[in-house]
């Protein structure tokens, strides 16, 4: 039973609408229409990062760095967002709720936004009982061009459902594994799901305990993003045995790290000074007669090397953070 706009009133007390902004707060005047309560758009967006692969079967480390795949975004006052053709992006509601026992929410995207093309949640619209905190947002333009979206417009709407009867566990429950209470909206966290983790478990995979991962959390979990994925490289090629010692672990991963310092510096130098070895070696090759395929392949060379030293120098990123031992030692003993 869909709860009409006297219902909702009587039942806002239990609702607790919440807003960070007390010039903004939730307005039941404005706010609630005939059977369903309009919500805001926040100023938090996350995009995601290109060339990031989500793999299913990796839940093991992303503890380490939960939202590297995904690029947030604060919005100032006056600024809006542009969500492309065919893009995705995460937001989340302005106002914070709770949906208390007896009841279930349900999100609705508005209809001026669908004749858009946009889609303001992807499957994600359900709401449980015990439920509180923001609601995230899936935005994905269906249309042909660019959408811009601007904070505080009402964009969807929340439906409150009463039960035939109270439910025995509510969202929250420590035996629900829930991984959304309280959240602040973002991307997803489906490495938590108790579904991915009897998965894992069937498969055989592989998972650091719980306390190894508190420890490997606590020395490179704010790390570079990239120095995270080349740990969770090092990390699946490692066996079973080595799993249970975070010293040990990240001893051994310091030591490849030196090795791949080494390699993303040489590879640098060399791509910087490959294009003037080449230059001065084409500027020579003319001695040499007669001009022939030799000197249009050297000069050939020369010009892509010469780019590709031009790329490493204007735009081509230093080597960036690497644990190396040596690194390793200084976070322990800040850590001590």
């Amino acid at each position: 039973m869909y709860l009409s706009d006297k219902s909702l009133r009587e039942l806002l007390p239990e609702l607790s609408f919440e807003t960070d902004d007390r010039k903004k707060p939730f307005d039941p005047d404005s706010q609630i229409q005939p059977c369903s309560i309009d919500l805001r758009l926040d100023r938090v967006f996350w995009r995601q990062r290109r060339g990031r692969k989500i793999d299913l079967r990796k839940a093991h480390v992303m503890e380490l760095q939960p939202h590297r795949h995904w690029e947030k975004k604060r919005l100032n006052d006056g600024e809006s967002i542009i969500l492309p053709p065919r893009g995705v992006l995460l937001a989340r509601t302005f106002e914070k709720f709770r949906i208390p026992p007896g009841y279930a929410g349900k999100l609705e995207g508005r209809s001026s936004f669908s004749r858009m093309g946009l889609a303001i949640h992807g499957t994600g619209d359900f709401i449980n009982p015990g439920y509180g905190g923001r609601m995230p947002l899936q935005f994905v333009n269906f249309g042909t061009e660019p959408i811009v979206l601007v904070p505080s417009i009402p964009i969807c709407q929340l439906i409150v459902i009463k039960l035939d009867q109270p439910s025995e566990r509510v969202y929250g429950d420590r035996e629900l594994y829930s991984k959304y209470m309280n959240d602040d909206g973002g991307p997803s966290y489906w490495w938590r799901d108790k579904r991915i983790e009897k998965l894992h478990s069937a498969l055989g995979r592989r998972s650091l305990t719980a306390d190894v991962q508190k420890q490997v959390l606590e020395m490179i979990g704010g790390l570079e993003i990239e120095c995270i994925e080349r740990f969770e490289v090092f990390f699946s090629a490692l066996k079973q045995d080595s799993l249970t010692n975070a010293d040990d672990l990240l001893d051994q991963f310091a030591v490849e790290e030196v090795r791949s310092e080494k390699n993303a510096r040489f590879l640098r130098i060399l791509c910087l000074w490959l294009g003037p070895a080449f230059l001065s070696v084409s500027l020579g090759s003319p001695l040499a007669r007669p001009i022939g395929r030799v000197h249009y392949a050297i000069w050939t060379a020369t010009a892509v090397t010469i780019a590709v030293s031009a790329w490493a120098y204007f735009w081509g990123a230093a080597p960036g953070e690497y644990l190396t031992t040596k690194f390793l030692q200084k976070i322990r003993s800040e850590k001590t």
